[in-house]
């Protein structure tokens, strides 16, 4: 999936050389990896407590599907991954109070704004869909995101001792 674009989920040897990242190493390949041209990776990881990935399945209620994180979220990044559509970026410092309906497009250069069509509730142990639209709880529809907590919670929030 392409961050500046809304290409529907596509798999390529072209671009990455037909070879599964591991948790060090990826690598890039064919016409795609061309002589002189500048790239960008964004490689991230999770962090119990602060940081994840996953999917959830849409249920088109507004009503909607509950992602668990294990953590109140401060920041997400989510979309459709089966679907041609926006990435779209929430956090509590825009938008501190239930529903988070104001929202950013990554791949867009549009203002930031507000609608209550494309809004999620941020709790204490994960997000929650409050929308019935086929690009935020779409029945069926796949939705990827990426998730960051306020502070790291859990079993890494062990105090450091002096030795």
């Amino acid at each position: 999936m392409l961050l500046e674009a809304t290409d529907a989920e596509a798999t390529s040897s072209n671009v990455w050389n037909d070879t599964s990242p591991t948790s060090s190493v990826f690598t890039r390949g064919g016409p795609a990896n061309d002589s002189g041209a500048t790239y960008v990776a964004y490689c991230f990881a999770e962090k119990t407590g602060f940081s994840k990935f996953g999917s959830y399945t849409g249920n088109a209620n507004a009503d909607g599907t509950f992602a668990y994180l294990g953590f109140r979220p401060a920041f997400i990044l989510v979309r459709a991954s089966n679907l041609t559509t926006n990435w779209h970026l929430y956090d509590n410092k825009r938008d501190p109070i239930n529903p988070a309906d104001i929202i950013l497009r990554a791949n867009a250069s549009n203002a930031e704004a507000t609608n209550s069509e494309f809004a999620y509730d941020f709790v204490s142990n994960g997000f929650k869909a409050r929308s019935s639209s086929s690009e935020f709880n779409g029945s069926g529809n796949t939705f990827i995101y990426y998730a960051v907590g306020q502070s790291l919670v859990g079993s890494n929030n062990v105090p450091c001792t002096a030795r």
